[in-house]
């Protein structure tokens, strides 16, 4: 893994910190954190990644350092942000990978923007409408823990309205996911935790999912939680890596893909 350096993008509506670690493998990943993470949550990922990898990773609006951007918290206006980040910074078509909240901005950014996407890897999120009792239960991954706050280059906590939204549903009404999964045409790998550890994906959502995906496939990581990336880098880099091995060789001869 190269040096991680960070920057400064500015969007239509917030500046974003983000980090990178420059390589000449491509497509460069662009890498999207949950709810009340930051970008450090890809650290162990990156590194099990090995060297060669162009990876960025910004820290979404109204968290760590980015700006807060109050009233202004939709799926929606995330997905404009990577957007526009993806178009002017990285400025070629990415494999976003998504955790959690990430995973359905990925989506929603391939759905809209298919030129800008060549893959979508989709890390534990709840791709389905969740009830009272659920929403309920997901409630601590709306809260940073203490080994999150650890790694960070800043004590700066997440706005408080963020989770506001997820205490009020607000989130997963704005975008119905089976709608969503329907209207994406890359390549899509998800990537299911352990429900039996406190994962979000179970069996049924997965199959559904790949019922409703035009090119989807999966893997299980087996003694996970809901951050798997984290929690079993090496096997999550590995399943990326085979991932976009498949995609290349099924690619034409200039080696991009479909």
């Amino acid at each position: 893994m190269g040096p991680i350096e960070t920057g400064r993008f500015r969007t239509s509506a917030a500046t974003l910190e983000y980090a990178h670690v420059s390589g000449d493998i491509r497509p460069s990943l662009c890498m999207l954190h949950g709810l009340g993470a930051r970008w450090q949550t890809f650290r162990p990922l990156v590194r099990s990644l090995g060297p060669g990898w162009d990876v960025y990773a910004p820290d979404l609006r109204g968290h760590g350092r980015s700006d807060w951007v109050a009233g202004h918290y939709a799926l929606a206006d995330f997905a404009a942000d990577v957007e526009q980040f993806v178009t002017e910074r990285i400025g070629a078509p990415v494999v976003l990978f998504g955790h959690s909240m990430g995973g359905w901005i990925a989506a929603m950014v391939a759905a809209a923007r298919p030129d800008l996407v060549r893959a979508v890897v989709i890390v534990d999120s709840a791709l389905y409408r969740l009830n009272d009792s659920q929403r309920a239960a997901m409630l601590g991954y709306a809260v940073p823990n203490q080994a999150m706050r650890s790694i960070a280059v800043s004590l700066r906590m997440a706005d408080p309205e963020l989770n506001q939204r997820w205490v009020e549903g607000r989130n997963q009404r704005e975008q119905d996911p089976d709608e969503l999964m329907s209207r994406l045409r890359c390549p899509v790998l998800l990537v299911q935790g352990d429900e039996r550890t406190g994962a979000l994906m179970t069996d049924e959502h997965v199959r559904r999912a790949l019922g409703l995906l035009a090119d989807g496939s999966h893997v299980f990581v087996p003694g996970t939680g809901h951050a798997v990336h984290a929690e079993a880098p090496g096997p999550v880099a590995d399943a990326l890596r085979a991932f976009l091995a498949e995609q290349i060789d099924k690619s034409e001869p200039n080696g991009e893909f479909r």
